[in-house]
């Protein structure tokens, strides 16, 4: 017996099939989500030298692009050309790295070893003051009763040094795995370098790779918006990722000679954390004041005022005048779409995803806003 087949029913048979599998896949990844979890870090940590390559290539091509333009364009091989730049990169970031940790390091472990002594120093001053039974108000003839305090303390406190006590217990055995982590961590951020020099050799060539399967798989004109897209959000990311980070680092720097000038302790230590916050628009300098002020209040309660009073000066010379002359408006973000990627990508990814959220929400912001902006001319010329 002969099968008629109907063309359309074979469509409509093939979108079953595909809703199916579709919803059978969905359904396996939740009901065993212990599995595929696991499945996940497996890949991904197999993965992750290639992650980091990308990440270091990618951040490191206008790097290359640069030196290439202004040192070796007159050089005829192009291989010659791309290596060369990619040696002199290479030569000035890890010269930088290996500068910027010999002389900040040395100094920020003697500033926390500094710190860590202070506990020494106060606790004994606390606990002759809570040994006190009555405490006189000034220089009046009414007294505070000790009593009660001393007894909450003293509760609390052996409740927080047993707390302090099974954490370091339950702390010591992990030693081993974190060490271990680190080790791998490091290792692959190795294999990551150096897998980014054959990305960075084999740019161009990449990218043709990737234009000709976009020009395959679509129809011409939305491959050619495709193209222009990835082109415009490179251009967002990349703007503002170098961008903050040159700002934070003059921040730092600024940071640093001022603290220095009025003799503030801790100087490098200070400025290393508004450097390193400042990196979080809107919420960085506030939270790198915040430390900082918690830090000297203990040491030099009026430093530790003059140092918040400096900070919300920095932070306004930074908002108006530093941080709109480098990054211009590279992100086309309002102040809520901003604080929204720093809220939510941040409670995912921490600190990296406060960083890297708001060049993600801008570029999601400009695929949406290109694509109404096709169906809204679309839609006003069939009016």
């Amino acid at each position: 017996m002969k099968i008629n087949w109907n063309r359309k029913y074979n469509t409509v048979a093939v979108y079953v099939i595909l809703v199916f599998l579709i919803c059978y896949g969905i359904y396996k990844v939740t009901n065993s989500w212990d599995q595929t979890n696991t499945a996940f870090s497996v890949i991904l940590k197999t993965l992750s030298p290639f992650i980091y390559a990308l990440t270091i290539a990618y951040f490191l091509d206008p790097l290359v692009q640069r030196i290439e333009f202004t040192f070796f364009k007159k050089i005829k091989s192009e291989k010659i050309q791309r290596g060369l730049s990619i040696f002199s990169a290479y030569i000035v970031v890890i010269s930088s790295i290996v500068i910027l940790l010999s002389f900040i390091v040395p100094q920020l472990i003697s500033s926390v070893q500094e710190i860590a002594k202070l506990p020494g120093i106060y606790l004994p001053m606390i606990d002759k003051f809570l040994s006190q039974d009555t405490l006189p108000i000034f220089d009046t003839d009414y007294y505070i009763d000790m009593t009660f305090i001393n007894r909450y303390f003293n509760d609390n406190i052996k409740e927080t040094i047993a707390s302090l006590s099974n954490m370091v217990q339950n702390f010591a055995p992990k030693i081993l795995t974190y060490l271990s982590s680190f080790a791998s961590a490091l290792m692959n951020i190795l294999l990551g370098f150096i897998i980014a020099i054959y990305l960075l050799l084999t740019k161009e060539s990449g990218l043709r790779t990737a234009r000709k399967v976009v020009l395959a798989i679509f129809p011409a004109k939305h491959a050619i918006n495709l193209i222009n897209l990835g082109k415009e959000s490179n251009e967002i990311f990349i703007n503002f990722i170098i961008g903050k980070l040159l700002d934070s680092l003059i921040i730092g720097i600024i940071a640093f000679v001022v603290l220095v000038i009025f003799n503030f302790q801790y100087a490098l230590l200070l400025s290393v954390i508004i450097g390193v916050t400042n990196i979080i628009p809107y919420f960085g300098p506030f939270i790198g004041g915040i430390i900082g002020f918690i830090l000297l209040l203990f040491i030099n309660p009026v430093q530790a005022i003059w140092f918040m009073v400096f900070v919300l000066i920095l932070q306004q010379f930074d908002g108006n005048i530093l941080g709109p002359k480098i990054l211009g408006n590279s992100t086309g973000l309002s102040p809520f779409w901003v604080i929204f990627a720093i809220i939510v990508f941040g409670k995912f990814f921490g600190f990296v995803g406060m960083f890297i959220g708001v060049p993600i929400v801008a570029v999601l912001k400009n695929i949406i806003t290109r694509q109404v902006d096709r169906l809204y001319d679309q839609r006003m010329k069939t009016l």
